[in-house]
C-alpha cells in the first residue's frame, strides 16, 4: 500500500512539474545546447537551431514562453559586436557557444527527442531530467517514507521546475555525501565530479574523500550504514570518471575561450567574498540557507535528542564535518556578481550547498524508531510551510520582492537588517539591476522612510530628504565592507562642512611625488614598483576613510599601501573605503607598492591608473 501511494504521489508531482515547465533562469542556454546536441551533435548555437525552434508547434512555444527571436537577435549582436549576449559568445574557432557548460544539456537529449517528437513544450525535457535525478537519488537513498519525503521537501519541491542544473547539483552533492558517510568513497568522487561539471565548487568533495578514508582508518565505528566494498576495477573506473568529469569544463573553456573559466573571468569578483557575504548566504531574511531551510535545524535537533548515547558523539562529529563541507562548497559562490539570482524560497546556491547537512540528518534519522522519524517529518513540513509562506509571492516574482519577515523588519526595526546591496536594490525596486555607486535608494514604509542605502562616498545625495547645504545622517549607520552604507531610522539632516571631499588628479590638495608618469587628462599611471602622493586636508579636519579611485593595469591586482609610514598590508584599490590610521593628521603621505611583471624594452611598467582620492572626514571635524 505504501509503495502504491508513493508511486501515485510521484506521478502527480511529475505531472505538475512538467505542466509548469517554462523559461526561467539560464534556461535558454541549456535548452539551446540541448537542441544543438539533438540536431548536430554539438552544443554550438547555429541559425539552424533557431529555425528548428521556429518550426515547433505554436502551442508548444506558447506554453513554454519560448521566443526564438531572442536567439536570433543575440546571434546578430554577437556577430556584429562580439559581445556576450543571452549567455552566448563567439568562441576562438568562430562558433557561438554558451558560457555555461553543456553536461546538463547533453543528459537531457533523450527526453528532448521524445518531447519534440510528440510536439510538446520543449522545456519539459529538462524538467524530465530533473525528475530522473530526483528519482535516482530516492532509489539510492534506500530509506523509508519520512526520509524520502524530506528529500523532496528540502529543495526539489521548489527547484524541480527550474530549467537549470540545480536539482542535478543537489542530488549529486547529496549522493556524494552519503557516499562519504557510507565509506563508499569511489561513489563520492564520481557524483562530485558529475555535479562539478555544472557547479565547479562541488569538486571540493573529491578532495574530502581522502580525509574521510583517513578518518575511517582511525575510527572504524564512525561509518554510517557501511556500503558493500566495490571491486577494485569498479573503484578505479568511478574515481577516474569523477576526476575526468570535474576537469571537463576547464578543458572546454580553455579550448573554446582561451581561459579556464569564462564565467569566473566576467561574472565573478574575488573582492565580493567577505564575511558579510557568508552571513548573507546563511542568514539573509530573504534567501539565506538556514532561513529558507529551517527543517535542517529541527531534524538535527531531533537526531541529537533521540539518537543513542553511543552514536551521538559520532553523529555530532559528522554533523560538524557536514557544516565544514557546506561552508567549503559555499565559499566559491560568494564571488558571484549576480547574488540575488532568481531564487525560490532559498538561493539556488543555498539549495545544493545544504545537501551535506541533509545527508547527515538523513543518516541520523534512518536508524531511529518510526515514531521519531515521522515526528521529524511533521515538524519539517510545518517549518518549511512557514518558510515558504513568508517568502512566496506571485507578483512580482519571489526573488524581486522582500519576504514577509524581511519586510516587517524593514518597517519596524530597520537597523537589524542590512542585506547585501543587490538583494536590497532588486527586491525594493522589483526589477533586476546591478548596484552602481551613483545609486541612492530609500525604503519607504507605512511610517515613512525607514532606511536609505547609498555608497559611502555619495555624500551629496540624500534621496531628496535633505535640503541643499545639509547632509543625511542617522542614529544607526552601518557601512558594509563593500562600501555600501545603510542609514536606519530615525534619519536626520545636519548642516555644516561636507562630510567628505574628492581630490582629483591635478587639483589643489593632491600632490604627486615620485613614481608617476605624466598626467593623462584627469588621471595618471603609476610608474614602476613604488609611487607616493600627498594629501593636504582642510585645516582642523582629519581623515577617517579614503578611497583611491581608478583601475589596475593587467598583471597588477593588489597594492601594498602605507599611510604616514603605517603599513596597511595588501589592499585592492578602487571605490571601497580604506580605514586611515588613527594617528594621522591633516597631511596624509601615501605610498603605493606594486609587484609588476617585467615589461619588454621600451614599454612602460604600469600598475594603477589613479583618477581621484576620496576622503571621508572623522565625525565631529
Amino acid at each position: 500500500m505504501t509503495r502504491a501511494l508513493w508511486i501515485a504521489a510521484a506521478i502527480v508531482f511529475a505531472v505538475l512539474c512538467l505542466a509548469k515547465a517554462r523559461i526561467i533562469g539560464d534556461g535558454l542556454e541549456y535548452l539551446a545546447m540541448t537542441q544543438g546536441f539533438a540536431a548536430h551533435g554539438s552544443p554550438e548555437l547555429r541559425r539552424s537551431d533557431v529555425a528548428d525552434f521556429r518550426s515547433m508547434p505554436t502551442a508548444a512555444l506558447e506554453r513554454g514562453r519560448l521566443r526564438p527571436e531572442v536567439l536570433d537577435g543575440a546571434l546578430d549582436r554577437i556577430e556584429r559586436d562580439g559581445t556576450i549576449e543571452a549567455g552566448f559568445v563567439r568562441a576562438r574557432d568562430g562558433s557561438v557557444q554558451a558560457i555555461h557548460f553543456w553536461m546538463y544539456s547533453l543528459l537531457a537529449v533523450p527526453f528532448y527527442w521524445l518531447v519534440t517528437a510528440l510536439g510538446q513544450n520543449p522545456w519539459m525535457a529538462l524538467v524530465a531530467l530533473n525528475l530522473v535525478f530526483l528519482g535516482f537519488t530516492a532509489w539510492r537513498l534506500r530509506a523509508g517514507t519520512p526520509e524520502l519525503a524530506l528529500l523532496v521537501l528540502m529543495g526539489p519541491l521548489y527547484y524541480t521546475v527550474w530549467i537549470g542544473p540545480e536539482v542535478m547539483a543537489g542530488c549529486c552533492v547529496l549522493l556524494a555525501c552519503l557516499g562519504l558517510l557510507r565509506r563508499d568513497l569511489a561513489v563520492t568522487v564520481a557524483f562530485a565530479g558529475l555535479g562539478a561539471t555544472q557547479n565547479p565548487s562541488i569538486a571540493g568533495l573529491i578532495l574530502a574523500a581522502p580525509f574521510y578514508a583517513m578518518l575511517y582508518r582511525l575510527m572504524p565505528a564512525a561509518v554510517f550504514d557501511a556500503a558493500p566494498r566495490r571491486p577494485r576495477w569498479a573503484r578505479v573506473v568511478l574515481i577516474g570518471a569523477g576526476i575526468g568529469a570535474a576537469c571537463l569544463p576547464y578543458l572546454h573553456n580553455q579550448a573554446k575561450f582561451g581561459m579556464p573559466s569564462i564565467i569566473a573571468r566576467y561574472y565573478n569578483d574575488m573582492a565580493l567574498a567577505t564575511p558579510e557575504r557568508l552571513f548573507s548566504f546563511l542568514f539573509d531574511l530573504n534567501q539565506g540557507m538556514l532561513i529558507g531551510f529551517p527543517a535542517l535545524l529541527s531534524c538535527a535537533a531531533i537526531v541529537v535528542w533521540r539518537i543513542g548515547p553511543e552514536r551521538r558523539r559520532v553523529w555530532c562529529l559528522h554533523a560538524l564535518l557536514a557544516c565544514l563541507l557546506a561552508i567549503g562548497l559555499a565559499l566559491p559562490t560568494l564571488t558571484a556578481t549576480n547574488w540575488n539570482s532568481g531564487s525560490l524560497i532559498v538561493s539556488r546556491y543555498g539549495y545544493w550547498t545544504s545537501m551535506p547537512l541533509l545527508a547527515v540528518c538523513l543518516a541520523g534519522l534512518m536508524p531511529l524508531d518510526t515514531r521519531t522519524r515521522w515526528l521529524a517529518l511533521v515538524v519539517a513540513v510545518l517549518l518549511q510551510a512557514a518558510s515558504s509562506w513568508q517568502a512566496w509571492h506571485t507578483r512580482p516574482p519571489p526573488f524581486l520582492v522582500h519576504g514577509r519577515v524581511a519586510a516587517w523588519v524593514l518597517d519596524h526595526a530597520p537597523r537589524w537588517y542590512n542585506p547585501d546591496p543587490e538583494i536590497f536594490l532588486e527586491r525594493t525596486l522589483h526589477r533586476e539591476q546591478i548596484p552602481t555607486a551613483e545609486q541612492v535608494l530609500p525604503y519607504t514604509s507605512s511610517q515613512g522612510t525607514s532606511k536609505v542605502m547609498r555608497f559611502w562616498s555619495t555624500h551629496g545625495d540624500s534621496a531628496g530628504l535633505c535640503s541643499p547645504g545639509s547632509w543625511l545622517t542617522a542614529d544607526h549607520v552601518t557601512t558594509l565592507v563593500s562600501g555600501w552604507r545603510y542609514y536606519n531610522a530615525p534619519l536626520h539632516c545636519v548642516t555644516g562642512p561636507a562630510p567628505g571631499l574628492r581630490y582629483g588628479v591635478g587639483q589643489p590638495g593632491l600632490s604627486l611625488g615620485g613614481g608617476w608618469w605624466n598626467v593623462e587628462g584627469s588621471a595618471v599611471w603609476t610608474e614602476g614598483p613604488r609611487s607616493t602622493l600627498r594629501l593636504t586636508l582642510p585645516p582642523g579636519r582629519k581623515a577617517a576613510r579614503i578611497a583611491l579611485e581608478g583601475n589596475y593595469f593587467e598583471g597588477a591586482k593588489r597594492t601594498r599601501l602605507a599611510i604616514n609610514g603605517v603599513g596597511l598590508g595588501d589592499v585592492v584599490l578602487g571605490p571601497r573605503p580604506i580605514t586611515v590610521p588613527a594617528a594621522s593628521g591633516e597631511v596624509l603621505d601615501i605610498t603605493l607598492e606594486h609587484t609588476l611583471p617585467q615589461a619588454p624594452p621600451g614599454e612602460r611598467r604600469l600598475g594603477f591608473f589613479l583618477h581621484a582620492v576620496y576622503v571621508e572626514f572623522a565625525p565631529g571635524d
